[in-house]
């Protein structure tokens, strides 16, 4: 029996309606990922372990462009000055979907201080953060001057939930877990991951490459005052 021209038509708006919803869902400019890829336990790590790949963006190499091309083009960039008056530069990506998972994401952005004391000179009104520092928005007609930002550290926050199993199987067993309030931090140097896992399966995944792992990641756990003493892998 020949469809009917009333079937067709309504097959076709359920297709133009499905292309529709699934662009709105996806940021402007995003490359979805491959199914089975961009998950957030495929990190590479390259020789020395000088960089480090994850949701394809290699840490230490690609540019800020390169992350709007994968993630799309709704983020904001966010300049920040701590107490001692040091300026560092964040993209912040509200709703991406990498993994075919939606999430938020910050990446941490290295530039010359030539191009930090531009961005200041323009920023607008700053405001205080949590952490003591003020965070400044970059000024539009900058925005192409952060572009070539060098993507240092991102942090992954997953809209899905996570458990201490899923972990295990999908991460392994860290080499370290520090105990905060509310959860605990799984470190794993080799791949340049600190894991902040909550007691309700809240998760933020904090990547660097492993040479810096020191330095971004676990230096600023030992000093902070709220985190209460480590202890060893396969301890709860």
């Amino acid at each position: 029996m020949t469809p009917s021209w009333k079937v067709l038509s309504l097959v076709a708006l359920g297709i133009a309606l499905t292309v529709f919803f699934l662009a709105i869902m996806r940021p402007p400019g995003g490359q979805p990922s491959a199914p089975g890829q961009d998950l957030p336990w495929q990190i590479t790590v390259g020789p020395g372990g000088a960089t480090s790949t994850v949701f394809g963006l290699t840490l230490g190499e690609s540019l800020l462009r390169d992350a709007v091309a994968k993630l799309g083009r709704r983020y904001d960039l966010g300049l920040f000055e701590d107490r001692d008056g040091r300026l560092s530069l964040e993209a912040y990506f509200r709703d991406a979907v990498v993994g075919g998972l939606n999430a938020r994401l910050v990446l941490a952005l290295g530039v010359p201080e030539t191009v930090l004391a531009t961005l200041k000179a323009h920023a607008g009104e700053s405001k205080p953060t949590a952490s003591g520092s003020r965070r400044s928005p970059v000024a539009e007609a900058d925005h192409d001057l952060a572009m070539a930002g060098v993507v240092t550290a991102m942090t992954y926050l997953p809209v899905v939930r996570f458990d201490a199993e899923l972990v295990r199987q999908r991460f392994g067993e860290p080499v370290e877990r520090v105990a905060a309030e509310g959860g605990a931090h799984w470190l794993y140097p080799a791949l340049g991951l600190d894991l902040l896992l909550g007691d309700r399966g809240e998760a933020l995944l904090q990547y660097a490459p492993p040479v810096k792992f020191e330095e971004q990641l676990r230096g600023p756990l030992r000093n902070s005052p709220q985190l209460k003493p480590s202890s060893p892998a396969g301890r709860e």
